[in-house]
């Protein structure tokens, strides 16, 4: 029992093999092997239904003058469990399947079924081919036809081939992120130059240049805009009017028309009176004026941030219209007062009339 399970057998120096006798067995030696049914039968002898898978001790051996392609074929043989009887079947190695050679039948197969009928009607389909010349030249033409079907989808694919064999991802991703860059670049090269432009820039041959604004004589007249004063105006809305640029002026151009005329040592208390209430009056008139003026100024500033249309300035014209009344009656007083001293200068006198004294009063006043 030691020597059944050693690893190693001990040989001696001189063992020859070859002088070893030789078992003599029969040519074709029969082996029992353990196997499965490999398809669903039915014994011939007793009807008994043998199943796919059920376990037999059987007995194998080597079919005599018979291989398929120099492959082997082997018989085994079995026995019926409710008769036994014997049942023999073999390897089939050109369809991959078991042939049953005696003591029973195989069962319906549908797989197999299905296999015969289609060759058998594929078979038919030809034969019917062959004996009818236009069905044979319509088959010819869907031929044709697929095969042209064919060519072009693999034209469209060796095109394709060639496109993408050319194609980089990395520069594809590359190019994408320089387009990106560029694209927002634009974006913000484009906001820089609308608010250089609000700012109020130029582009002249490709560069930003601010304009200055032109020069603008205050002696022609130009058409300015003034807010309409809704106070008095029955509608609430604000508009805008064209005014006359000169009006603004009005004060510094009045301010070389005046001549300051010297007081006379003879005036008495009377004329003295009437200096002072002519002052006062010609004084309360030229106040006027000035807050007429400002007023004008001040709408003029006030429109260059309100631009809305107005649809009543009746008044405003009116008011305009008085102011040049006013400028027309300052006008005609300086007149009288230019007449007044060239009389002075050719016929002087000691005394001078209420009428000059109130005139002189005026000039000093405004002279002040």
């Amino acid at each position: 029992m030691s020597e059944r399970k050693v690893l190693n057998k001990y040989y001696p120096p001189d063992f020859d093999p070859s002088k070893i006798p030789r078992a003599r067995c029969p040519r074709n030696r029969q082996f029992t092997v353990r196997l499965m049914v490999p398809c669903n039968i039915k014994c011939y002898t007793c009807g008994e239904y043998i199943a796919k898978g059920k376990k037999f001790n059987a007995r194998k051996e080597d079919v005599e003058n018979m291989t398929y392609l120099g492959v082997r074929i082997y018989r085994f043989y079995i026995k019926c469990p409710g008769c036994l009887a014997e049942i023999s079947f073999r390897t089939d190695p050109e369809s991959t399947d078991y042939v049953i050679e005696a003591g029973a039948h195989r069962n319906f197969q549908a797989l197999k079924l299905a296999e015969e009928q289609a060759a058998r009607e594929e078979r038919e389909a030809r034969e019917e081919i062959e004996s009818n010349p236009m069905l044979l030249l319509e088959n010819r033409t869907q031929q044709s036809q697929y095969e042209m079907e064919v060519l072009e989808s693999l034209e469209d694919l060796r095109e394709m081939n060639e496109r993408h064999a050319g194609i980089d991802p990395g520069e594809i991703a590359q190019r994408y992120q320089t387009e990106r860059m560029m694209s927002q670049e634009q974006v913000e090269e484009m906001e820089r130059c609308e608010a250089l432009k609000a700012l109020g820039y130029e582009t002249i041959g490709g560069e930003m240049v601010k304009r200055v604004r032109e020069y603008i004589d205050d002696d022609q007249p130009r058409p300015t805009k003034m807010m309409k004063d809704s106070s008095g105006g029955g509608s609430s809305s604000s508009g805008l009017i064209q005014v006359p640029h000169s009006l603004t002026n009005m004060k510094s151009r009045l301010s070389g028309m005046i001549i300051k005329k010297k007081s006379s040592s003879s005036s008495n208390g009377g004329s003295a009176m009437g200096k002072i209430i002519k002052k006062e009056e010609i004084k309360e008139k030229i106040t006027d004026s000035e807050e007429i003026n400002e007023k004008v100024i001040d709408k003029e500033k006030n429109n260059e941030k309100m631009i809305d249309k107005d649809e009543n300035n009746q008044e405003i014209i009116d008011k305009i219209t008085n102011n040049k009344e006013i400028n027309e009656k300052i006008t005609n007083n300086k007149e009288i007062d230019e007449k007044i001293t060239n009389d002075e200068k050719i016929k002087p006198e000691p005394k001078m009339s209420n009428a000059l004294l109130s005139l002189g009063a005026y000039s000093d006043s405004e002279s002040d």
